[in-house]
């Protein structure tokens, strides 16, 4: 059984609830430590909290933010940690309107991914730099190398190629969908690696 912020495990392994959970998500979350982005699974979620599952885990009495589909950058601290489960505490709780809007919100939040991509289509190659990158997709700056609807296969890094179609296309920026989505764990590889590149 998975523990929310609000539910703190005992010594003898027993749970004790300060509050009951509101509501169990199993949703995609985007978790901000001291300027980094995490992808992490949003467990459940409560008007005083969330628990999360992130590895490796933030310690306890960490500052954060988290973000998951209609929850927008909420303040919070790391309350306890078991492994790779971690129960935060928001700063502030939630209201009945941001747990609905949670509850509502089937879209889940994309990832600031301000690095290079590649573009494959019709066997040409062009390069390009990314916007944000979720599980359904990724947005890219300039122009786009194909008319919508093109097959495109999308070179995010080394190690993951994916294919996909030209979704929708703007003045400054255009949008790829994936033909299947994202797993996060390949999500969660993708923003690991480029905050790596970027941190060196």
């Amino acid at each position: 059984m998975s523990q929310g912020a609000d539910q703190v495990p005992s010594r003898a392994g027993e749970e004790q609830r300060a509050a009951p959970r509101e509501r169990t998500l199993y949703a995609l979350g985007r978790l901000m430590v001291a300027g980094r982005q995490h992808v992490c699974t949003v467990r459940n979620l409560g008007p005083g909290g969330a628990g999360i599952e992130l590895d490796p885990p933030p310690a306890v009495g960490t500052a954060a933010t988290i973000e998951t589909r209609g929850l927008i950058a909420r303040a919070a601290t790391v309350r306890w940690v078991r492994e790779t489960m971690v129960g935060l505490s928001f700063d502030e709780p939630l209201g009945e309107e941001a747990l609905r809007a949670v509850a509502e919100t089937p879209r889940s939040p994309r990832f600031r991914y301000d690095g290079p991509v590649e573009l494959v289509t019709d066997a040409r190659l062009t390069e390009h730099r990314a916007i944000d990158l979720g599980l359904g997709g990724v947005r890219v700056a300039g122009a786009p190398p194909a008319d919508a609807g093109s097959a495109i296969e999308v070179v995010i890094d080394a190690e993951l190629v994916v294919r996909g179609k030209l979704a929708w296309a703007g003045d400054e920026a255009f949008a790829i969908e994936f033909a299947a989505p994202l797993s996060v764990r390949q999500l969660a590889g993708a923003i690991a690696r480029l905050e790596a590149t970027l941190s060196r």
